[in-house]
């Protein structure tokens, strides 16, 4: 365990944004992820945390390439990734839609933005066989067409978990092409079914594709030692703190970060991300740099883990 004292005030790489309310919208395509949920009671149970309009009922503004970079730059946020997430029934332009949106996000930020491409979400849940090789076609088109760097799941709203074999497909092109895959673990904000979100779900599939990287995002509470096992279990298996302010970081994650686990460093499989605009960029990363973690550790988990596997040919 380092002896480093605490503190960190160097680059730091934020590993996951809320895309839905960055970028812009082409009218005669419209996006596939945002829900209108108004007038519907189930739905506005699950999707008020995710409404995209003002308290006065108009829609949110989004935010363009020039505003993020600048609200990064205050916060000392080098570079960020740029997940798509569709959480119900879209249609496949609508998914290309999003990924059209986040590819002119990330070609307007001089590299400092990668995305993460999504999935036309399961029509029937588990009942969806009729062509698992559509998403596979998808996902190849948005690493060509937009330089993606993973795909990201969102598996609870989809009516299954991770390791279903709905996914596979994907999984061995995402493996194929060098893409990482982004699975949301731990009991979700939103009022959706939390058993598939258990990260137990995730070492069927890393024990399948031992050089898929998996990034668990949102930490895994209350399986929080679920998920640090998996990362110290499996090389290319991390844990992701977005959406969890780092005062509220769970005790076996901090206890992960300052040693590790049989043999595993903890600080090199941790990645560091704030959920921004759910979380506040600025403030989630001054918490963060002021954890009682040494110094190292730090730079490793808010900089050094991201830049190396979604920029490696960059140094700083």
């Amino acid at each position: 365990m380092s002896t480093a004292a605490p503190g960190y005030d160097g680059p730091v790489v934020d590993a996951f944004l809320h895309t839905p309310w960055l970028g812009g919208e082409d009218p005669a395509h419209p996006r596939g992820d945002t829900v209108d949920w108004h007038g519907d009671r189930r739905l506005a149970r699950v999707m008020h945390t995710f409404a995209h309009t003002d308290p006065d009922g108009r829609p949110v503004e989004r935010v363009g390439a020039a505003e993020l970079l600048a609200t990064m730059d205050a916060a000392g946020t080098s570079r960020a990734i740029l997940p798509a997430k569709v959480y119900y029934a879209a249609s496949e332009e609508g998914v290309r839609a999003v990924h059209a949106e986040i590819g002119a996000l990330t070609a307007a930020s001089d590299g400092r933005l990668v995305g993460v491409a999504t999935l036309i979400p399961p029509e029937l849940g588990p009942g969806t066989y009729w062509d698992v090789m559509r998403n596979v076609r998808l996902v190849q088109d948005a690493h060509r067409e937009h330089g993606v760097v993973g795909v990201h799941l969102t598996p609870s709203p989809w009516g299954m978990p991770p390791n279903h074999k709905w996914f596979w497909p994907v999984f061995a092109a995402c493996a194929d092409l060098g893409l990482a895959v982004f699975v949301h673990v731990g009991a979700p904000g939103p009022l959706w079914p939390m058993d598939h979100h258990d990260p137990a779900h995730l070492d069927e599939i890393a024990l399948a594709f031992p050089d898929l990287v998996i990034v668990a995002h949102h930490i895994g509470d209350p399986w929080t030692e679920m998920s640090v096992r998996l990362a110290a279990r499996h090389p290319n298996f991390y844990v992701c703190t977005s959406a969890w302010s780092p005062k509220r970081w769970p005790a076996p994650l901090l206890e992960f970060i300052r040693g590790g686990w049989h043999g595993t460093a903890g600080a090199d499989k941790v990645l560091y991300a704030s959920d921004h605009p759910l979380l506040d960029m600025a403030r989630a990363t001054r918490d963060a740099r002021a954890l009682d973690v040494g110094a190292d550790q730090l730079r490793r988990v808010l900089h050094d883990n991201s830049r190396q596997l979604f920029w490696p040919d960059q140094e700083v």
